[in-house]
């Protein structure tokens, strides 16, 4: 087993499945399909294609990414999964935690009420996605809008473009954002094999690799891990997308306790020994369609229908399962394609809770939110101001466009809009202005400048 360090060099385009909107949105961390898959493109790009290299390199390849090697996915550092089963509060003004699963224990915030709530008004549930804390909650997504190139002329189509957000490569902070997982071995892997899965190399992940998902990979032997603690009832909290299917192959139905008891029962049972699971206690899922591209055959994966990351078992046992045998299910996860980084897992038998650092980062989080809430309050007046500013200029259009792509951009970068050759007839004022703007004025403020200036710039063409 090793345990994973993988620093971001550029930011990562981590499309999610294409929905036909846009801008295209990213994923907030590495997925176990992504590594595998740009570890597969290393080795044929040192070794050559599986078909034309020698026998015993073609088994390698087959033992690296088809056998029983697990891929896991990778978290930035300061990020989680919220389970389904936790609930919050609303408004994120208070650090209230209630876990379905595990009611009387850790967490629970001792009113009795069937409707857990706190001062700020009703908890709601995790929606079983990745969540950065603190400062970085604030920062964790770039984006980019490009020109659609026209394939005969190699020139920009009129009107075409699209835009496309990514994973930043550099926490608040500035320093280089660094991702944690773990590759499960298997039994069947060679010495060879496994000593080049170990080596640290440079890598590309996610798509647009000619320009972005740059990183370093730094492999390590897994740490020694501490037994799970176990009891009669476990809870199943994926942090993977898992294919849990029937005996005919089809999606499990979830809300059919005795199939699924029966289906998970099965695949249990080999693994946890003596203990027999007797009973789902409770189920809190989402489902979601899984695809992809295959890059070496240029052809899109088949679509799936998974148990999406974040989702949590409620599992009842005649008998606690041995801890060692709880830990062998942690690295092996459920389901099928577990080769692909689908099914992991964590297995747990108290409360979800959040982690003493995280919690100091997120009240820090939430002290800075209320010094900030007077700003806020002005936010649409800024941005009128702006706007106004902008269209005195007579290059409201202009500016619209090209601001834009800029809003996530630092400072810096948007400075240098105004060393544009159309806008050398500012006057002073008009230049001192936008400086400050350009540089104090927060991205939610910058946001709706443009969305003023857009709708402006509509209703005086429809006027002309």
């Amino acid at each position: 087993m090793l345990d994973l360090t993988v620093t971001a060099h550029q930011p990562l385009a981590l499309g999610v499945r294409p929905t036909g909107t846009a801008p295209v949105p990213t994923r907030r961390h590495v997925p176990g399909s992504v590594l595998r898959g740009a570890l597969a493109a290393a080795w044929i790009a040192e070794h050559g294609l599986p078909t034309a290299v020698p026998a015993a390199q073609r088994r390698e390849f087959t033992a690296l990414f088809e056998a029983d090697v697990c891929y896991g996915p990778l978290f930035a550092t300061g990020s989680r999964i919220v389970p389904l089963s936790v609930l919050r509060c609303k408004y994120r003004r208070c650090t209230t935690i209630v876990d379905a699963a595990f009611p009387d224990g850790a967490g629970m915030d001792g009113t009795g009420e069937e409707e857990p709530s706190c001062a700020c008004g009703p908890l709601v549930p995790g929606r079983g996605e990745v969540e950065f804390t603190g400062a970085d909650s604030r920062s964790w997504v770039t984006q980019s809008t490009h020109l659609q190139i026209d394939d005969i002329h190699q020139v920009a189509e009129e009107g075409l473009l699209f835009t496309r957000r990514a994973l930043t490569h550099r926490d608040a902070a500035g320093a280089e954002r660094t991702f944690h997982g773990r590759i499960t071995l298997g039994t069947e892997l060679p010495d060879a094999a496994a000593a080049w899965l170990g080596r640290a190399r440079r890598l590309r992940l996610g798509g647009r690799r000619g320009t972005s998902g740059a990183v370093t990979y730094t492999p390590s032997p897994a740490a020694a891990v501490a037994p799970p603690a176990t009891a009669h009832r476990i809870a199943l909290r994926l942090t993977a997308p898992a294919l849990l299917t029937d005996p005919a192959g089809l999606p499990l139905d979830l809300a059919d306790p005795q199939a699924l008891r029966a289906a998970l029962d099965q695949e249990l049972a080999p693994l946890l020994g003596g203990a027999q699971l007797t009973g789902v206690h409770r189920v809190w899922a989402r489902r979601e369609r899984v695809g992809g591209w295959h890059a070496a055959s240029r052809l899109p994966k088949p679509v799936e229908l998974a148990v999406s990351a974040g989702s949590v078992l409620l599992l009842d046992f005649d008998q606690p399962p041995a801890p060692q045998e709880l830990l062998a299910l942690r690295d092996r996860g459920i389901g099928l394609r577990r080769n692909e980084g689908f099914g992991t897992l964590d297995t747990a038998t108290t409360a979800w809770q959040i982690t003493e650092p995280d919690l100091a980062a997120a009240q820090g989080a939430d002290d800075q939110d209320r010094e900030q809430d007077g700003e806020r309050g002005q936010a649409p007046e800024q941005a009128e101001a702006y706007a106004r500013l902008i269209l005195d200029t007579g290059h409201g259009a202009w500016f619209a466009d090209h601001l834009r792509p800029r809003i996530q951009q630092p400072a810096a970068q948007r400075l240098g809009l105004l060393e544009r050759p159309r806008l050398r007839r500012l006057t002073p004022y008009q230049r001192e202005e936008l400086t400050r703007m350009l540089v104090t004025a927060p991205a939610d403020v910058l946001d709706r400048t443009v969305g003023l200036l857009s709708a402006l710039n509509r209703l005086m063409d429809r006027e002309d």
